[in-house]
């Protein structure tokens, strides 16, 4: 059963969703030939549109990959700095072992022709860390094509490839990230050129894959308006000397290999030192709450299309739309402790909004009016103490304010 909405979709979209939903098609007609001959009918999931389209012939294991897929986005959005979504999605296909194109290895992420980013896993791998490698490695491939087009110096290496898999391993479960501090405080770091140059199969140990998780924290620490860490990344992925790469993109840090390695080693120490708030950052809390009051349905033709919030609101006792209220206000229960402060008002009156489907129709407007207005004030919040302290950083004078101190002039 499919909901149809009149109403035309928001401005935004790079592409329009007919249109994007022919690229997608076009995509996967260069991609069926070589993919799904002699394979049994597949079951096709697509996840939010320009980011995962996968295949499967078993539906419990390719929704459980799209599942994964989305918590993916959410939680590597912030660190390899994502977009939205981009032109075409990431084609992944679950493949049976015995099937002749499944990889002998339990995964390959590859560029097709056009460059178009697929992956295939092997059902019988498809355990969560597999699967979450398997991700990661796709979104840096994905990255590396949409910034520097088909090149042959395309590279994922292997230490940024296990660091962000653990960094959404430990952000997915505090339990994990509070192991992950204690253990580490009982071990000594590798040398960042030791992890830099961490190839696969060479001591895949578990001090460097922690080590790894931290290199990566301490790059964003590092990282400030001037985007060091965005700019090592793309230099990464292009293949680029990678300590040379730390020398151009952290310019000032450290003049010789020894100056880098003790700028390494008393990061990691105060990296795995610090206090985590058992709150989302505020970029990461915006982000939660914007996808959650963001819906998408089937329009009334062909293609998707964005529904404002009051329009999912008043046609709420329609089943389909009441399911989906339903499973974004349980999402929304266990999402509000951790929002950050600026976002917690915003959480709270989009909850109220989506439990209160048995209200009148104009008590559902009126909670839908209070959630817009408290988003308004928490992006506008966000923005100006964002820039308030990037002034502060520059040295620039901020409402009577001098750099350094707490007097007022």
């Amino acid at each position: 059963m499919k909901a149809h909405w009149n109403e035309s979709p928001k401005d935004g979209y790079r592409l329009r969703p007919a249109v994007r939903r022919l690229v997608a098609l076009a995509a996967w007609a260069l991609l069926l030939p070589r993919l799904m001959a002699d394979v049994p009918s597949l079951v096709l999931i697509q996840s939010t549109p320009g980011r995962f389209e996968i295949a499967a012939v078993d539906a419990t294991v390719g929704h459980g990959v799209a599942a994964l897929a989305e918590e993916a986005w959410r939680l590597l959005e912030v660190p390899l700095a994502l977009p939205d979504e981009f032109p075409t999605p990431i084609f992944v296909r679950v493949l049976p072992a015995s099937d002749r194109a499944s990889p002998s290895a339990p995964f390959r992420a590859g560029v097709e022709a056009g460059g178009i980013v697929s992956s295939r896993l092997r059902a019988d791998a498809a355990t969560p860390p597999i699967i979450r490698r398997m991700l990661v490695q796709a979104l840096l491939v994905r990255i590396a094509v949409a910034r520097h087009g088909v090149t042959p110096s395309l590279t994922v290496p292997f230490w940024l490839e296990q660091a962000c898999a653990g960094w959404w391993e430990t952000r997915a479960s505090a339990a994990q990230l509070d192991a992950l501090k204690q253990i580490s405080a009982r071990q000594s770091p590798p040398s960042m050129e030791s992890l830099l140059g961490w190839h696969r199969g060479i001591d895949d140990s578990v001090t460097n894959l922690m080590a790894a998780i931290w290199l990566l924290t301490f790059f964003q620490s590092e990282s400030g308006p001037a985007e060091e860490w965005p700019t090592l990344l793309l230099r990464l992925l292009n293949g680029e000397d990678p300590l040379a790469s730390v020398a151009a993109s952290y310019p000032g840090r450290f003049n010789s290999a020894e100056e880098r390695e003790l700028w390494w080693q008393t990061g990691y120490h105060h990296v795995r030192r610090t206090r985590t708030l058992p709150s989302l950052e505020a970029a990461d809390s915006r982000t939660r709450v914007r996808s959650l009051a963001r819906f998408v349905f089937a329009g009334p033709t062909e293609g998707d299309m964005i529904v404002p919030l009051p329009l999912v609101l008043a046609r709420a006792s329609e089943p389909i739309v009441q399911a989906e209220i339903a499973r974004r206000a349980a999402e929304l229960t266990k999402l509000i402790p951790s929002l950050h402060p600026f976002y917690r008002n915003a959480g709270l009156s989009l909850h109220e909004a989506f439990v209160a489907l048995a209200a009148s129709p104009k008590t559902r407007e009126a909670a839908g009016a209070a959630f817009e207005h408290d988003w308004r004030d928490a992006v506008e919040l966000e923005s100006v103490t964002r820039a308030a302290l990037d002034a502060l950083e520059s040295g620039a004078d901020v409402g009577g304010l001098r750099p350094g101190s707490l007097e007022s002039k």
